[in-house]
């Protein structure tokens, strides 16, 4: 009975009700002075005991809120000798008390797996309030920057003034190529920065990548296989000139090789007329030989894009108008979709023209013989709204082989192709920050994909 909440109050309270008469009683009387004293202190203490009973509840109540406000959950609560009415609200408090335990474990157990991932990473990690209060610097970081602590981004100012204004002008989501010098060594370092909120509070992170090896072995990868080309295209000119040359001089007696004077007219007619022949070709193979160069010296003098707002169906249209007429002649179909009539994109109208005439050119000519020949155009927007113009054809497609190097310099198919109209459609869109991406199945057709 003891363990009653109810038993317990109710007897305190005749405790404090007997203690009271008694009190009151002694006060009637003229000498029950100590009496009354005793009596009184009965009262005070049972009021003072029943109190503290009825308390010990709000008392546990302001322990558990304080518990959770400052995030202290090592205490337990019991209801001893309160009875089994303070049996559910013991629980209670418990059960809450080990699910917020829980709940720490879990959010540790968390930070603890994203920090060895942000270690593990070989991408340098850095992310700073506005204020330039770093709050993240991972162990490649420290690497890149040769920097063990970094308390505020301005600490970079005193040692690399240019990276930390690259870093500063970094907008929302921007990537960017920048090359720096760091403890005597050239970087090439691909940044991007990404903007984020956390409890109101506004925190920019910043990834920091050194791609310069990634980025050599890719250079060197393009040079061999341009040296490959160049070599290609220079042997089938120079061979036949040297080979011709020798023809020449064999005609002409080693005596005109070492510098005498051989008398022309002693040449047979047969001969002269080789003589005439050898020396047209070679005219020829080196007229071939400078507008290969010339060739070469385009892909160089790409004049730099004039950015504006450019309406794409007007663009459109003026293509159309200027290929029908040959479209017509070849009796290929020619259409236009667009998803946005009123579609816009920011570049050279001039540029982007050349590039879109290319690509219509060479769909033409992949259509020479197909049956039912048609070339389409679709203009819309990416899952990533991102501006797309398609040019698509139903020819014989390209093979797998040579996908990876129809945009190689002088690198072609044709009978007659130059080899640099991909190449400097490519280095367009590159200049407008776009890409330019190939999809073709042999026998299906080809699409060629301008993304800006």
């Amino acid at each position: 009975m003891l363990k009653r909440f109810r038993f317990n109050v109710l007897l305190r309270a005749l405790v404090l009700a007997g203690a009271l008469y008694i009190f009151i009683y002694a006060l009637e009387q003229e000498d029950w002075f100590m009496t009354t004293i005793f009596a009184g202190l009965g009262v005070v203490l049972s009021a003072v005991e029943l109190i503290r009973y009825v308390e010990k509840t709000n008392r546990d109540l302001q322990t558990f809120l304080l518990s959770i406000k400052h995030k202290d959950f090592t205490n337990t609560f019991t209801a001893a000798k309160r009875g089994k009415s303070y049996a559910g609200l013991r629980d209670a408090f418990n059960d809450i008390i080990k699910e917020f335990q829980n709940l720490r474990a879990e959010k540790e157990s968390h930070y603890q797996y994203l920090q060895t991932v942000i270690e593990h990473v070989g991408v340098a990690l850095l992310c700073y309030s506005p204020e330039g209060e770093v709050l993240l610097l991972n162990h490649a970081a420290k690497e890149l920057l040769h920097k063990p602590y970094l308390n505020n981004i301005q600490a970079l100012h005193r040692t690399n003034a240019p990276l930390l204004a690259a870093i500063r002008n970094l907008r929302h989501g921007e990537r960017k190529l920048v090359k720096t010098l760091i403890q005597n060594e050239l970087l090439q370092l691909a940044i991007q920065s990404t903007e984020f909120k956390l409890q109101n509070q506004t925190y920019i992170l910043v990834s920091l990548q050194n791609i310069g090896g990634e980025l050599e072995a890719q250079e060197i990868e393009t040079w061999q296989k341009l040296i490959r080309v160049l070599t290609h295209e220079i042997m089938n000119s120079v061979t036949p000139i040297i080979s011709l040359t020798k023809a020449i001089n064999d005609m002409l007696g080693e005596g005109w090789e070492e510098g005498s004077d051989t008398p022309l007219a002693a040449i047979e007619e047969e001969e002269a007329e080789d003589v005439r022949n050898g020396l047209r070709t070679i005219l020829s193979r080196t007229k071939g030989m400078l507008h290969f160069v010339n060739a070469y010296r385009s892909l160089t003098r790409i004049p730099k894009p004039k950015f504006a707002p450019v309406k794409v169906r007007t663009m459109l249209d003026n293509i159309r108008t200027l290929m029908q007429p040959e479209m017509e002649k070849r009796q290929i179909a020619f259409e236009l979709n667009m998803e946005d009539p009123k579609m816009e994109i920011k570049g050279d109208a001039e540029l982007i023209e050349q590039v879109l005439i290319n690509m219509i050119k060479n769909a033409v000519e992949a259509l020479e013989g197909e049956k039912s020949p048609r070339v389409s155009i679709y203009a819309g927007y990416s899952k990533e709204t991102k501006a797309f113009i398609q040019i698509a054809d139903n020819g014989p497609g390209i093979d797998q082989e040579f996908i990876n190097q129809i945009f190689i310099p002088f690198f072609t198919t044709k009978q007659k192709g130059s080899g640099i109209g991909l190449s400097l459609s490519r280095q367009i869109m590159r200049m407008h920050k776009g890409s330019i991406s190939v999809q073709t199945h042999p026998g299906e057709g080809t699409v060629f994909t301008l993304t800006f």
